[in-house]
């Protein structure tokens, strides 16, 4: 299923969703995070990432066109995310000129209004989504900032659209939700600013997606590879039952054969 218009016909007003994605090849996809966890936990991870977004954003009543890199890799994509989705190719030199083709292509096919989201934000609230698409409804430009000073989230109208900001912007910079709101606001766009929220780049990024995960309780695949690998991860201390078994053991030493206790104690820790 790849560059067609899909057969569903669109529930709000020809408006669509466009998700950016990447082959996942090991040193292509999270780089920064790699450089913490390593290249394959940093893919499994961008995989995981995905699929919850996909899963959220399944909720929202909108046509959804997955836009890939490397344009080469159509196949590969879609054995992996499935034949369910249409598939178009990313095209341009730099993000921004992948982005400004993707919008200007699904204009093309008909569609009035076009919300673009990654997968850097794996928990990203749908609500979030469902408000963006509300306001490309009433002719706005939707914009989500992330923290790290990028965006999670664009949209345009056909009538809005606006290429001028993917141009000259200092891409993967803390400066790109404020350069493209000011070139906004220079063609004098009426603004809908969606509620900011997080992306996933860095170690502490990802402990901080974990916590929100946990504290949810919402069963994602991001949140079961984190909690299976946890300690490789984070470097997690042992659980409270072996720090239980250690201080029990270090009261011991002083009054018994000290090498029998601490053979004990890393039969405990490293064998089960």
């Amino acid at each position: 299923m790849v560059d067609r218009l899909p057969a569903k016909a669109s529930q709000t007003q020809g408006i669509c969703l466009l998700l950016f994605v990447k082959s996942p090849i090991p040193g292509q996809v999270k780089t920064r995070l790699a450089r913490s966890i390593g290249l394959m936990a940093a893919t499994a991870l961008y995989q995981c990432f995905t699929q919850d977004i996909l899963l959220i954003t399944q909720t929202l009543s909108v046509d959804q066109l997955i836009f890939y890199a490397p344009a080469t890799d159509s196949k590969g994509v879609e054995a992996w995310l499935g034949p369910q989705y249409v598939y178009h190719p990313q095209q341009g030199q730099d993000l921004g000129a992948r982005m400004a083709h993707a919008f200007t292509h699904c204009f093309e096919l008909g569609y009035s209004g076009v919300l673009i989201i990654g997968s850097d934000s794996p928990d990203l609230p749908a609500a979030y989504l469902e408000e963006g698409l509300r306001a490309l409804s009433d002719q706005q430009v939707v914009v989500g900032a992330s923290e790290d000073g990028g965006y999670y989230t664009l949209g345009f109208t056909a009538e809005n659209f606006t290429p001028q900001v993917f141009e000259g912007i200092a891409w993967s910079t803390s400066r790109v939700y404020q350069q493209t709101l000011h070139e906004l606001k220079e063609q004098q766009r009426s603004i809908h600013a969606l509620p900011p929220w997080y992306d996933v780049d860095t170690l502490t990024d990802l402990r901080q997606l974990y916590q929100r995960l946990r504290k949810a309780g919402t069963l994602s695949a991001s949140l079961l590879y984190l909690q299976h690998h946890e300690h490789q991860l984070f470097g997690s201390p042992p659980p409270a039952s072996y720090l239980l078994l250690f201080q029990s053991c270090m009261r011991q030493i002083i009054f018994s054969k000290p090498l029998t206790i601490l053979n004990r104690l890393l039969r405990e820790l490293f064998m089960k």
